[in-house]
């Protein structure tokens, strides 16, 4: 009963506390509402506790309700990882392995992701990768509570109880679009303070902060978490903003869009592969560490 009210880090749907109440939740589960409500008050009448408020001011959980639910989640991953044992000691890899990626890698030669995929693939046939995307803060903490096994990113600062493998490096070139002041310029008529005056879509995670001598007072007042909204803020026009290559091929080749002093105003991001450190890693965990290896081998 818990499985089907709370919901199981393992599983593709999730319960009400993470859908934000009965109503959201009844479309996840694909049960009714009554039938949540009726299975909410069975386990609340077996805990004998109290472990969610409804009502007009909407839904939240209670002390003993937030307490349960971190209960529950620990319970369905000791569940994973004493199936995972199990099935190690046959000799027989199996359970999930949770990555969580940057968003637009797909394209990056040096990161040929669906290499590392057919690899693990073959090697853990009967292990489900489960692919998310997040921002590297949001990454580091759900590797930390264990929701994710790994993650990839740029990872700027070191968080305790992780530990990180160097991968690869990205290229980062400013751009602008085609109804941009600048486009029609050529670099050698733009001086580089005039840069520092328009608007700029920066990454909203680390506070947004600018990179490669562009000012720290320049205009900054639209953020996005993905590569995908930065293209947007930069083909309407009004801003400047940095992309990677896979993220800007297909609007250069289009024409919509061109690079700003390349030279000057690029710059490199270090990708690295989070983990957990210190804890005991199941056999998949392992075995996609020994596959990275094999692409970036951490002794070079």
């Amino acid at each position: 009963m818990p499985a089907a009210i709370f919901g199981t880090p393992s599983s593709a749907k999730k319960g009400f506390t993470e859908a934000g109440g009965f109503s959201a939740a009844q479309i996840v589960l694909n049960v009714s509402q009554s039938t949540i409500s009726t299975q909410m008050a069975e386990l609340e009448s077996r805990l004998g506790l109290k472990l969610c408020r409804r009502g007009r001011s909407g839904f939240s959980l209670t002390d003993d309700g937030h307490a349960t639910y971190e209960a529950a989640k620990n319970l369905f991953r000791g569940c994973d990882d004493f199936l995972s044992n199990v099935n190690e000691r046959r000799g027989s890899v199996s359970g999930e392995l949770r990555i969580a990626l940057a968003d637009s890698l797909v394209g990056n030669p040096d990161f040929p992701i669906e290499e590392i995929l057919g690899k693990l693939s073959l090697l853990m046939p009967k292990v489900t990768i489960s692919l998310s995307q997040a921002d590297p803060l949001t990454i580091e903490r759900q590797v930390l509570d264990q929701r994710t096994h790994a993650g990839i990113h740029n990872f700027p600062n070191r968080a305790p109880g992780l530990r990180y493998l160097r991968l690869f490096s990205e290229l980062q070139t400013l751009y602008c679009g085609r109804a941009h002041p600048l486009f029609e310029r050529d670099d050698a008529g733009i001086d580089e303070s005039e840069i520092n005056r328009h608007q700029y879509a920066s990454r909203s995670y680390y506070g947004g902060s600018l990179k490669s001598g562009l000012s720290q007072s320049q205009s900054v007042n639209v953020q996005a978490t993905s590569m995908e909204g930065i293209v947007a803020f930069i083909l309407s026009g009004k801003f400047v903003g940095h992309l990677p290559p896979q993220s800007a091929q297909h609007w250069l080749d289009s024409g919509l869009i061109r690079a700003i002093l390349p030279q000057r105003f690029s710059y490199t991001t270090r990708f690295e592969c989070v983990l957990s450190a210190g804890m005991r890693v199941s056999r998949a965990v392992d075995i996609f560490e020994q596959v990275l290896e094999s692409y970036y081998p951490q002794g070079a």
